[in-house]
């Protein structure tokens, strides 16, 4: 036995039927809820599940009427607020609403209304005045940080080329945090008849505004003094390391609790998902750009489920693609309406990305100005230059013992920047033996 589908009448009025999902669904949510946290009164059940009280007592009176729920111990049947147990027949279907899925936590939405709600989320372009002060500790000069505030602006997708392959996490987090105020999200969507868990407590991060907490594993445990299944979050950061991996375009499917757990694009909604070495695996990317980068032209995403049915959500985040070889990226490289290109450095931006590289190395007066000039000289006044040549000098002064034969290695530190392989220097200076 289930709830019965709202009526013509009931599906005009607030309530029950404004949550817009199946009732066989509501039902087992119900009795798994009950299973995992014991008798729960309507004003607990509507707190856990985030809804509206009135929600949780047409769904426990329902229940009752359908002989899955009954009042607990001592208390009588014409309590309405009192606390309510599975009977035998509730505790007979809880081990078929197990089989279906294990999600017990806040009620999900419907795709439709996971449409509705992010509808008027407008996008929101980075903070000018934060993303040049991010980005300048990274030496990168004010135009170059409004040509990438600019592209960032629209929610859309940004090449970025030129950046040293260590630094490409740097110049994400400061466009992530230049990204101002919050957006909102479900903690779950119910769509094919499954459950797709949309938040995720190790990429989302309480907003002021809903965090009253300061875990925000509780957000999924215990019960929370809010009418609404959706949850107010800062502005998410998601980062795919290494290229793009097969795993991080489809859902994860929890085997053990069976539901979806939302991929890294869906998992970045209404803030920045960032791509380092784009062009590690031209295949994988180009599966990122058929399902998420080119439908996110119209707002789109597309999830992909088991059964292999095809879910339209919506999406949108600034995406950044870090890369080197452009011509491998396909139809994600397509998809970008911008290209920025921070390579180039001036005199100034140069010695200070290698000041920043080489401070371990407490390098000698004017050895950075050498080495700058080096590097103009043989006409590789880039970023990935300066760190190749930071690079060599590191590496051989922990094997020489900083900062031994440093001046002497200049020219070995441009030849490897210029991409040359490059040996020890002969006669280098071994470690000693241990007496």
């Amino acid at each position: 036995m289930t709830l019965q589908a709202p009526s013509a009448h009931d599906r005009n009025l607030p309530g029950l039927a404004s949550l817009n999902l199946p009732p066989m669904f509501i039902s087992e949510h119900c009795l798994r809820t009950l299973f995992y946290h014991g008798p729960l009164s309507p004003v607990e059940l509507a707190a856990h599940w985030r809804v509206p009280q009135d929600v949780a007592v047409e769904v426990i009176e329902s229940m009752k009427g359908a002989g899955l729920v009954e009042p607990d111990a001592g208390q009588t049947t014409f309590e309405r607020h009192a606390r309510v147990r599975m009977t035998t027949a509730g505790q007979a279907q809880v081990a078929q609403a197990r089989q279906r899925t294990w999600y017990a936590g806040p009620m999900p939405v419907s795709a439709g209304a996971f449409a509705d709600g992010v509808a008027a989320m407008a996008p929101a372009p980075p903070d000018a005045a934060t993303l040049r002060a991010a980005l300048g500790e990274l030496s990168i000069d004010e135009s170059q940080a409004d040509e990438l505030g600019q592209a960032a602006s629209g929610s859309d997708v940004v090449l970025v080329t030129g950046a040293a392959p260590d630094e490409q996490a740097a110049v994400a987090q400061a466009v992530g945090s230049a990204l101002p105020g919050e957006t909102s999200l479900p903690f779950a969507i119910f769509a094919a008849g499954a459950v797709l868990r949309l938040f995720d407590p190790q990429r989302h991060h309480l907003a002021p505004s809903d965090a009253a907490h300061d875990d925000a594993l509780d957000v999924m445990r215990q019960h929370r003094d809010a009418a609404s299944p959706w949850i107010a979050v800062r502005r998410p950061v998601v980062t795919l390391a290494g290229g793009v991996r097969a795993s991080d375009v489809t859902p994860a499917y929890d085997e053990d609790a069976r539901f979806y757990l939302a991929p890294p694009p869906l998992s970045a909604f209404g803030g920045l998902l960032a791509v380092f070495d784009a062009d590690a695996d031209p295949v994988q990317l180009a599966e990122l750009a058929r399902l998420w980068l080119l439908p996110g032209k119209q707002g789109i995403g597309v999830v992909l489920v088991r059964s292999g049915e095809r879910i339209e959500v919506p999406w949108r985040a600034t995406t950044l693609v870090f890369a080197t070889d452009v011509e491998a990226l396909g139809a994600a490289g397509a998809a970008a309406p911008y290209r920025v290109d921070i390579a180039a450095l001036g005199p100034a931006a140069l010695r200070g990305v290698l000041s920043t590289r080489l401070r371990a190395l407490a390098p000698g007066e004017g050895f950075i100005e050498r080495l700058a000039e080096a590097l103009a000289d043989a006409g590789v006044e880039t970023r990935v230059a300066a760190a190749r040549a930071a690079r060599y000098l590191l590496d051989l002064a922990a094997y020489e013992g900083a900062p031994h034969g440093l001046d002497t290695a200049v020219g070995r530190a441009v030849a490897y920047a210029e991409g040359a392989p490059q040996r020890p220097a002969a006669g280098a200076r071994r470690p000693r033996r241990a007496a």
